[in-house]
Parts: structure tokens; sequence; C-alpha cells
């Protein structure tokens, strides 16, 4: 659920409950000697009291925007080490400005022989990670953390940035008692904000601010300002959640971010004090516009078409093919060529020039160089803007450029298809899994924005074919076994194996047992399947003189990953997939089946599944498959899914017995 507001000069005044006023370095008895969470007892660690503050303060230019915050943290369970672990992001955004951290207070507290101990944090264990092109993370970790320590820290970030006012997460992954965040405005910016799952504050409030504030030169006769200034007072907001439930379960999501609670805020419009309103919101047709005009967009597509001809005089041979087989022949030749550096972003971080020299770029540097490419060479080619999975989904009912943050290529042959020239392991068709998030815009310059859904219905495969034998001698199993994958699944074996013997024996033998003679097939041919085939030797259990064996190892879904009882948001699994199963077993002389497990079948609009048994002339044939059809699973389909999920896991990992005569 999002509500969608504009902060400006109208006032409002909610009051459902009050608000807290904790001090920095003030602990009560009551924090200290809290032994759980009585509203959640199984919880690790709660977060006592979070608040952030935000206010416009007065610069030489202008005015800059100040973000301070205070947040505590209760540990039941020192073995919670991640929350003692904190990272402040900060942007800068190329052009020599930045976000800078003023400061960073934190301290330790635990009790000990009935006293009240502090440990501050050493400013010199301070760290900086740089995350990408445009975000880095000022890191630290708390001293001395304890079974009941409480964690508390506070820190003040300034950003010349209007456009990033800081944006308030209401929810954690643990238990919030109470979540603040004050905002102060002044009348020359108006945001829109974006609440997202809740339908109201336990307390909101609107007021004016009891001093004031001035712009320019304040002059007053008989009361009256005839100065060229303005007088003006600040309009405090005021939002407060109470008792806020972990955020749990974040298997097969898109991203936290399009779940959690939380308010977003979008800068809307500049009032200039001089005269004169800008709006920041138009429309997409507008940004679209904007984009084609932006130095680092549509001009760095300009230049890079200038180099495209030479590129594919010299290095491509494209005569007489068709658009689709020039167009591939063109995607992989930037997929083998350019590197990419990790970095997303719709916005080239340098020159056509400097790219094509350094062969290395984010992802707008390669994939605008190869829309350039693509259309030099008259295949029509335009770029695509969209919001990765872990970005969140793009609320198109609002046109910012924030909630873009990535390009791709929408490739018009005679079946038009979507493109990525930076994942080298993947078919010059297909888009990276982080790209599949809902939709995304082409940009063209026309009256009506285009939008392009980037779902994915194409089944992605694993099939596991296992033919087995006894160990006479040792009553342990002897199985060659071949995994072929096709579509995302052989992508996700290619990335994670990359061809190498050793890395493909390490992670199969952690699961089945010894690994020899491994082989692969097709790692070449992204479009094809991929194959592996290996031998192992695998023990089994013994039970007296009896053998226990799992026909199909323990290569199938073994630990279900869906846990909550409940679930409000959709299960996200990117794509329709499919394991298949199908095993083989020769009992031994002098053995006989002691009873052959239990089938399954089930075949809805959801899933199919179906495991099958038999057993013929000393041989047992096991086949199975489960089959999840949709992509994406909304929340009202939660249980089922859940349901089947520990139904494979439970019939998938039968064993068999052996029992000797």
């Amino acid at each position: 659920m999002k509500i969608i507001l504009v902060i400006s000069l109208l006032l409002s005044q909610f009051a459902f409950s009050q608000k807290k006023e904790v001090e920095f370095g003030e602990i009560s008895k009551k924090e200290i000697e809290m032994k759980m969470y009585e509203k959640d007892k199984e919880a690790k660690a709660v977060v006592l009291y979070d608040k952030g503050k935000t206010i416009f303060f007065d610069t030489n230019i202008g005015y800059d925007i100040r973000f301070i915050r205070h947040k505590r943290i209760k540990i039941f369970d020192k073995n919670e080490s991640q929350h003692a672990e904190i990272s402040i992001p900060f942007y800068v955004d190329g052009y020599g400005r930045t976000e800078n951290i003023r400061l960073i207070e934190a301290i330790t507290y635990n009790l000990q022989n009935g006293k009240l101990t502090r440990k501050n944090l050493d400013p010199t264990t301070i760290y900086e990670e740089q995350i990408n092109e445009r975000w880095s993370n000022k890191k630290f970790v708390f001293p001395n953390v304890q079974n009941g320590s409480i964690l508390e820290y506070r820190y003040i970030l300034e950003t010349p940035f209007h456009f990033n006012l800081p944006d308030w997460t209401f929810q954690n992954r643990i238990p919030t008692i109470y979540s603040e965040y004050q905002v102060s405005m002044i009348p020359f910016y108006e945001y829109v904000f974006l609440v997202q799952g809740i339908s109201k504050f336990d307390y909101q409030n609107s007021a004016v601010a009891n001093s004031k504030r001035s712009w320019g030169t304040i002059n007053k006769s008989y009361g009256q300002n005839v100065g060229g200034g303005i007088e003006f007072q600040d309009y405090v907001h005021t939002y407060v959640l109470k008792d806020i439930p972990a955020f749990r379960d974040e298997s097969y999501i898109s991203s936290i971010n399009d779940y959690i609670i939380k308010m977003d805020f979008q800068l809307a419009k500049v009032h200039r004090p001089s005269g004169g309103t800008s709006d920041i919101i138009s429309n997409w047709s507008a940004l679209n516009e904007g984009l084609l005009k932006n130095e680092k967009f549509g001009k760095y597509l300009k230049n890079s078409s200038k180099m495209a001809g030479d590129v594919l005089s010299e290095k491509l041979n494209l005569a007489g093919m068709d658009k689709r087989q020039k167009a591939k022949d063109i995607i992989e030749y930037v997929k083998n060529n350019f590197e990419w550096n990790g970095y997303y972003g719709k916005y080239a971080s340098q020159s056509a020039k400097d790219f094509f020299a350094k062969k290395k770029g984010n992802v707008a540097d390669i994939n605008l160089f190869m829309i350039a490419l693509l259309n030099k060479a008259g295949i029509g080619t335009e770029p695509l803007i969209l919001s990765t999975r872990n970005h969140g989904k793009i609320p198109s009912e609002y046109p910012f450029d924030y909630f873009t943050n990535y390009v791709i290529a929408l490739v018009n042959t005679d079946y038009p298809f979507l493109a990525d020239g930076t994942e080298e392991f993947l078919a010059y068709n297909k888009l990276p899994t982080r790209c599949i998030n809902e939709k995304g815009l082409i940009v063209k310059k026309r009256d009506e924005p285009r939008w392009i859904s980037l779902k994915n219905n194409l089944l992605s495969m694993e099939k596991s074919i296992i033919n087995m034998t006894i160990d006479t001698i040792t009553s342990d199993i002897i199985a060659k076994v071949l995994i072929q994958s096709t579509e995302y699944q052989s992508f996700l074996a290619r990335k994670r194996f990359k061809n190498n013997l050793t890395k493909i024996k390490d992670f199969y033998e952690s699961r089945i047992g010894d690994i020899k003679n491994s082989q692969t097939v097709g790692y070449e041919k992204k479009n094809l399947p991929y194959s592996i085939n290996f031998e192992t030797n695998s023990e089994t259990e013994k039970l007296g003189n009896n053998i226990v064996i799992r026909p199909f190892l323990k290569l199938p879904l073994s630990k279900n990953q869906l846990t909550q009882k409940e679930r409000t948001h959709p299960i996200d699994f990117i794509y329709p997939w499919e394991d298949q199963f199908e095993s083989t077993l020769g009992v031994p002389e002098g053995y006989f089946l002691f009873e052959i497990p239990q089938g399954y079948m089930v075949n809805n609009e959801l899933v199919q599944i179906s495991l099958d048994y038999s057993f013929d002339n000393s041989i047992l044939t096991v086949k199975g498959n489960y089959k999840f059809k949709k992509p994406l699973y909304v929340a009202n389909e939660y249980s089922q899914i859940k349901n089947y999920m520990d139904e494979i896991v439970k019939y998938f990992n039968q064993s068999i017995v052996l029992e000797k005569r």
C-alpha cells in the first residue's frame, strides 16, 4: 500500500498518540535490564528508539540539508552481530560535490556486576567503502557486544542536494518499539512523499515553528518589510510509528524496498525567493526529452554513433546477414570486447572516446555504445530505462529521474527483443535477472510514454539423470550423473562455475560425496543447454545389514525458504522454473527392496509435481519433477505455494531401504 502526499505550505494536524523524547547517552534501568521484547519473544534484538530529523540550514549560496539520526538497539543474543555493524550511505555527484558526514558517535552499554558500563567507539576504526560511482558508506562496528548490550549511535549528515532529501525507513529486520521522523520544511522547496506499507501513523503532526528566519535583506518600516528579503517560518512535520513488527521472510522477493514500511521523498517544485517557480515533476515524455539532451545520455549516444562506423567496418563482417544475425554478432562483440566494471547507471561515466579506449565502463557506457552500433548497422534500436530489482519498482504515476537506474536496448528486428551487453554468460537476446522488474520505459521523443513489460514467462529447467549401482564391498553408491540446464538455469550454472572443473567438483562434493571425471558440454553456446556430467562415490547410511539410499542423492530442493505463516507480498521467482529427475538403481544380488515409497501427483494452474517409482528386473526407476508455472505468485497464493514446497522437500528427499536377504 502506498500513500502519496505533497508536503507544501499547507498545514494539517493529526494526533493519534504521543511522541517520545530520548536523550543520547541516558539509558534507563528498564532498558538495560530488559530480557526480551514481550510482543515478539523470539526476537534476538529489538530497536528501542530510532529518530531522524531533517532541517534546511543557511549557507553562503542558499540552503543545504542537515540530517540527524539517533538510534538505540537492544541485543538479546550477541550472535546477532550484524546489528553491531553500521553502514551510513552518502552521495557524490561526480562533479566535485558530495554529502558529508560531520559527526559519528557510538556507545556500547553493558551491565557488569550490577553497574552500567560504557564503551565508546574509537573514531580511528571508522572506515569508508565505495558502493558504486555515486554512493559510498561510512562503516563501523560497535565494540564489546555481549548478551544484553545496548548499542546507541548518532550521526549528522549534510547534503547540498535538494533532490536527495533523506528518506526514512520505519521498519527493520528486527522489531522496532518506536520510530519517528521529523522534517522541517522551508517555503522554497516542495516535496512529494510516498508512504509504503501503512494506512495511517500512530502520531502525525504539522505545525509552524516558533522562531522566524529570513532570506536576503530585511528592513522594517512601521512593522512592514521594505527590504528585498523574505521572512519565513519552518513548517515542521512529524511522523511516528510504534511497535513495528520485524520484516521477515525475504526469500523470493524483488526487493525489500518494495515492501518495507518507509517514506520516500522527491522534490516536486522549487519556489525561488527572488520570484518564479520551477516544476520538477513534469511527465515521462519530458523526462525522456531531457535524457536525449543530456551530456551523458543523448549526447553520449551521438558521439558513440560517430565512432560506430569505423568499429563496424574494422571489427565486424556483417555482409550478407539478416538483421537478427547482425544484431547477435554486434551484441556478442560488445560482450566479448568490453568489460563491465560492476556499476549500474543510465548515465555514461566517461566520454565515448575514453570508453572505447579503456574497453571498460558502467552499464550505460556499454549499453548506449551498443545501441549506437546497432543503429549504425541499420537495426532500429532504442534505449529503455528501468529500475533494477534491488532498486525497487517504478511508481509510474510520478515521473522522477531517481526511480530508474539502468538502461538496456530494445532491438527491433523481425521479432523485437531486449538486450544487455554486460553479461558474457548470457545469450544475446536475454536480460540479466537483475533487470526483470515489472516494466521499463522507451527513451524516445514522443507525446505519450511507452512502457514495455520486462516479465519473463519462458520456462527455465534443470534435469538430473542419475545411474546408480551399489559397491558390494563398501555398500556405498557408485553413480554417473548428468545435469543439464536451460535458459536462466544454464546462465546461473555458467556464471557460478565459469566452466572450471575444480569449482564444479567442490560444489557437488559438498552436497553428494566424492566427484571425479567431471566434464561439461555447451559452455560456449550460450543460447543452448549447458551440461555437466561426473561420477560420484556417495556414502550411504547403514542400518545393520540394510542400506539406506536417496534415489536423487541430495540434488532436489532440501529446505523450504518460505517460513512465515502468512505473507502480504508476492512470491517472485523472476521466471517459471522446473527441476526434473530420473534415477535408476540396480539392486544387487542378495538384497531386496524393503518398501517402495509413496509417489505424489498434483497438476493445477499453479504447479505441476509428480513422483513415480517402478521396479522391474532388479532395476528401480524413480522419475520426478516439480514445476512452478508462474514467475510471480500473488500474496493470497502464498499458503498454497508454501505447502507445495513442503511437499517437495518431504517427498523428493525420501529414502529407500535395501534389506539383505
